[in-house]
């Protein structure tokens, strides 16, 4: 089915005001610039200080299977009002809060930004998912790609006002960029109509079966959060993020002392980090995409495969391939949280994307709070980084290893980017189908 010109302007529209919410939801990453003020003008203890990036990262997640779950029940535009609403009315409220409990910024920074954000998050992803039925993994890549930039400028810009103006007025300025892109998607997100999307599917069977797959005739199923939840697919997809992303966690922390520690000039450390940035948003971009036209499962492997050498340079090296390793992980989890959205729809369906794509992201939520204390507590017994490090090319075979039994299982089905019928994959029928 053809777009008329109206649905072409809103899906454009959708696209590139949620891209720019998207965007502000990597806020709670460049914290670690905002801390040593905050600490400096109330007070904190360091411990205190990290507790609101935990807390923002934790109810993300909840906020993403909230969010999810009311855009089956009502509007997901009214999902987009409210959450990006908390979410601004978070970080403005947290300009004025600078003081010497931190329970609350704890409430606005952390549970109202994070929660917020995560209403906002997967109801925007799946719905420009909806947009593009031929073409999902490109549609999630370039707006998860806007959450990857958002560290590359939001850092410097952020750096620049704390110095003139302290973390207070940082919060309003930011905050206030935050209300208008809130506003702005508010107005023009649009969800595209049901029965256009019925009709682009149906055409899109009745050009399969034209072509001999008499498997296309059967619509694929459309599974609720409760039932993803009895499958073993659901498991070896959540694990495959759990163990895939707990090897960059181990890293990212220390990406920069550690190269400066092994006699890397710091200036070379830092561009690292900032190349590392700029590689993690291209990867959401561009894998996604391939994946599209090659299949899901292969793209990733190729991305933990990397990820198992890279990690193996960080263990047992101690040259400059530490900082190609180090900008390699970077790209790594740029891959991982670039390709899962438009995965969980291939393997689940695309109806209730949002709140099942929630529910994945555990797996993120493990790794973060599980890294560190690992990390901890394998220095803490006197080994040094090599030995953290090791252990993270263990984590990552293991999620090699589960990717590698999905991927068993989705061929077996015969569902998902790996059922390829004539050479051609599911996305690219759709593609066809809806003529764009």
């Amino acid at each position: 089915m053809e777009l008329t010109t109206t649905q072409k302007r809103q899906r454009l529209l959708t696209m590139v005001f949620g891209a720019v919410a998207i965007f502000f939801t990597g806020y709670p990453h460049v914290w670690s610039i905002y801390q040593p003020y905050v600490m400096e003008q109330a007070g904190w203890s360091q411990t205190a200080a990290s507790m609101c990036f935990y807390l923002a990262l934790s109810t993300f997640v909840f906020g993403n299977i909230i969010g999810g779950r009311l855009q089956d029940k009502y509007n997901p535009k009214i999902v987009v009002w409210i959450g990006g609403g908390i979410f601004a009315i978070g970080i403005l409220a947290s300009a004025f809060l600078i003081v010497p409990s931190p329970l609350p910024m704890y409430v606005t920074y952390g549970v109202m930004q994070g929660f917020g954000q995560g209403l906002i998050y997967t109801v925007i992803i799946s719905t420009v998912q909806k947009w593009f039925p031929g073409r999902t993994g490109f549609a999630s890549g370039v707006v998860v790609t806007a959450n990857g930039l958002c560290g590359f400028f939001l850092a410097p810009i952020s750096r620049r006002i704390l110095q003139a103006e302290g973390p207070g007025k940082t919060f309003l300025i930011i905050g206030a960029a935050i209300t208008v892109s809130w506003i702005l998607c508010g107005i023009f997100f649009t969800v595209p109509d049901k029965e256009w999307r019925r009709k682009a599917e149906q055409a899109l069977r009745e050009q399969s079966v034209a072509k001999g797959n008499t498997e296309a005739q059967a619509e694929q199923k459309q599974y609720t959060s409760a039932e993803m939840m009895k499958t073993k697919n659901f498991y070896l997809l959540l694990a495959t993020m759990l163990f895939g992303l707990i090897s960059y966690f181990l890293v990212s922390p220390v990406s920069q002392t550690y190269q400066i520690e092994l006699g890397i000039p710091s200036a070379i450390a830092v561009s690292a980090v900032m190349i590392g940035s700029i590689v993690n948003a291209g990867t959401r971009l561009v894998l996604p995409t391939l994946s599209d036209k090659i299949g899901r499962v292969g793209c990733i492997k190729g991305v933990l495969a990397v990820s198992v050498a890279a990690m193996a340079v960080l263990t047992f090296t101690r040259s400059y391939t530490v900082t190609a390793a180090i900008i390699l992980m970077y790209g790594c989890y740029g891959g991982i949280m670039g390709s899962f959205p438009s995965f969980t729809s291939s393997i689940f369906g695309i109806e209730h994307t949002g709140e099942n794509y929630g529910f994945v992201m555990l797996g993120i939520v493990i790794a973060t709070c599980g890294a560190p204390a690992l990390s901890g507590f394998i220095t803490g017994k006197g080994y040094g980084m090599h030995m953290v490090f090791g252990i993270g090319i263990a984590f990552a075979v293991t999620a090699l290893i589960c990717l590698t039994l999905l991927g068993h299982n989705l061929r077996q089905e015969g569902h998902g980017k790996e059922q390829k019928n004539d050479g051609i994959s599911n996305d690219e029928r759709i593609a066809g189908a809806c003529k764009e």
